[in-house]
């Protein structure tokens, strides 16, 4: 989650960044383990409910609504290995990132359809980090 305990102007491009991370970071341990789960990832940015969920024996810090609900959409269309990042996101990247347009898709709990790109790569101030830099 990104934006939700102060505001980061950049916080899709924070959540494409570490996107991007994730799938990196999770090939190499897939690579050696035959048959293990590659990761997918799935972001949307929008409006959320967000804060402390559950009771006092257990609780946890969760974001609930349809920007959250779409978000697990986008991540269930993609292959493994794959971020797809919904519209909104997309826009708020900027012209630094790359990938391929999937058009607009249908996705379950969804009557209309959500316009999706899978993201390839960024370059721009989160990368000096090592973070989502293009290969």
């Amino acid at each position: 989650m990104f934006n939700a305990a102060g505001d980061q102007p950049d916080h899709a491009r924070r959540a494409a960044s570490s996107g991007l991370a994730i799938v990196a970071a999770g090939q190499p341990v897939a690579d050696a383990h035959r048959g293990w789960p590659i990761f997918r990832v799935g972001i949307n940015t929008g409006p959320a409910v967000v804060g402390n969920v559950g009771s006092d024996v257990r609780r946890s810090f969760a974001a609930i609504g349809d920007t959250i609900n779409t978000a697990a959409r986008l991540m269930s269309v993609g292959d493994p290995g794959q971020v797809v990042v919904g519209r909104v996101t997309w826009d708020a990247l900027g012209p630094d990132r790359s990938g391929d347009a999937l058009g607009s898709i249908t996705v379950k709990g969804k009557r209309l359809a959500v316009e999706a790109w899978r993201l390839r790569a960024l370059d721009g101030p989160l990368e000096r980090y090592g973070v989502g830099a293009r290969p």
